[in-house]
């Protein structure tokens, strides 16, 4: 397997899309032998202090978004993480938010900045890239989309907005294929924060899978507990700060059920190609 972009994007905060990144990037890495890189695309920044602790980047993705920027080395954007030698980062900046008017200025052309400027370099040197995005469905997402092959969708199985917001980011991702990548393919859901003592958790995780088709749904679902929060007051992922906890239990699971989805879409059996 190699040259694989995916988007982590929610249109909502609070759905696990920082915590699945940095936790499955982690898994990928280590358990699955893979060689990752973690594409912090959110200027608060939480993938950059969990990953590369308390470094500060010289280099960042303040420069490879700025469409006034110069020309520059793409390997010099990669950081080693404090976990492991298959683990990278290209961290973010909170002065990267600054960008966003002028990258709007400069549209459409600028929606492809990100995959003009690294696509074709990571797609030779990591198996697979995971992108962070911040909660929105504005200029970085659209960038982040325009530079990916699949996107996955951290969803909350508690949340009030059931399936509408859910339904919802699925336009905006066909939105995208139709009108600047053509390649961008929806690859699954994954319930999160998940308490199946909850009648609402079962409800709307019943309900998820009524709506979409069953290889629409990572078989796998996070589960919601307090360790994830202590993890991030930490800045750990939850394989370093308690590697027995269920939750990590259940993102090594995510792990190799991703890794088998990508291997059985390249070998043209049973893979979503939505």
């Amino acid at each position: 397997m190699a040259g694989i972009i995916i988007s982590i994007a929610n249109h909502k905060g609070g759905t696990g899309k920082t915590t699945t990144a940095v936790n499955l990037g982690h898994a990928l890495a280590s358990k699955c032998k893979k060689r990752v890189l973690v594409v912090d695309n959110d200027a608060q920044c939480n993938t950059t202090t969990k990953l590369i602790g308390d470094l500060k980047p010289t280099h960042s993705m303040y420069e490879l978004l700025n469409p006034e920027g110069e020309e520059f080395n793409p390997e010099d954007f990669i950081y080693e993480t404090t976990y492991n030698d298959n683990l990278f980062c290209i961290p973010n900046v909170q002065a990267t938010s600054v960008l966003e008017p002028a990258m709007i200025r400069q549209s459409p052309q600028s929606f492809n900045i990100l995959r003009k400027r690294l696509r074709e370099y990571v797609l030779k040197d990591f198996d697979i890239v995971l992108i962070d995005n911040p909660p929105n469905l504005g200029t970085f997402v659209i960038c982040s989309l325009h530079a990916s092959d699949f996107v996955i969708i951290p969803h909350q199985a508690g949340s009030s907005d059931s399936v509408d917001g859910l339904m919802s980011a699925l336009k905006f991702i066909y939105s995208i294929r139709e009108d600047g990548n053509q390649d961008l393919k929806f690859l699954r859901v994954l319930v999160t924060q998940v308490d199946r003592r909850l009648t609402i958790n079962k409800a709307i995780i019943s309900q998820i899978r009524k709506v979409l088709k069953e290889d629409q749904v990572f078989k796998t679902t996070i589960p919601g507990n307090t360790v994830f929060q202590h993890a991030e007051l930490y800045k750990q992922t939850i394989f370093r700060f308690r590697p027995s906890a269920p939750g990590a239990a259940a993102y090594k699971d995510l792990a190799f059920e991703l890794v088998d989805i990508l291997a059985r879409i390249k070998e043209g059996t049973n893979g979503s190609k939505s």
